[in-house]
């Protein structure tokens, strides 16, 4: 497995709407965690390390499937964040896709730690197909922020969106207490 050192993702930054050319600060970009090719031996690999912004309670985590996924799909991995207490963002099931799928960790409070190692464990299918001869291997990518809300009475949704120029996703927050 190989791994590349955390680099910036300028391909989702914004221009201020005020016609400056400083990103918006209403997202973070994607940065890239690594790279990884799963051999039939990687059974719960670390992808790379991440630090989380302050505050942030969610980790999102774009999966790119760099080998071909023809003539059968990949199955899933588990995907997760962990730090020195373990898993506190929980995991979830992560299906590889040619064209990137986001999946989110989070449990709606920030983890004690900022800092930790992105993990992906390969399920036993994917591991069959690997031993044949048939490499998987993908890229990561990461940002992080906040989608937990603060009292009941408020009552701002945050969520992705793909982009309709094909820039990438951004964080964007609608606002209902006004209707």
């Amino acid at each position: 497995m190989s791994s590349q050192s955390r680099q910036p993702d300028r391909s989702g930054t914004r221009t201020n709407p005020s016609g400056g050319d400083s990103p918006s600060l209403r997202f973070t970009d994607w940065s890239v965690v690594g790279t990884a090719t799963f051999t039939p031996d990687d059974l719960n690999e670390v992808v790379g390390s991440f630090v989380m912004d302050q505050d942030a309670d969610t980790l999102w985590t774009r999966i790119t499937l760099l080998s071909p996924a023809t003539p059968w799909p990949w199955s899933y991995g588990i995907l997760g964040f962990k730090t020195s207490n373990g898993y506190e963002l929980g995991s979830v099931k992560a299906y590889p896709e040619v064209d990137s799928e986001v999946f989110r960790l989070g449990v709606g409070r920030p983890p004690s730690e900022r800092s930790g190692l992105l993990t992906f464990e390969p399920r036993s299918f994917n591991l069959a197909w690997i031993r044949n001869g048939y490499p998987m291997s993908l890229k990561f990518e990461c940002a992080s922020g906040v989608t937990s809300g603060g009292s009941s009475n408020d009552r701002v949704i945050n969520s992705f969106v793909r982009s309709s120029d094909g820039s990438g996703l951004q964080l964007v927050q609608v606002d209902f207490t006004n209707t």
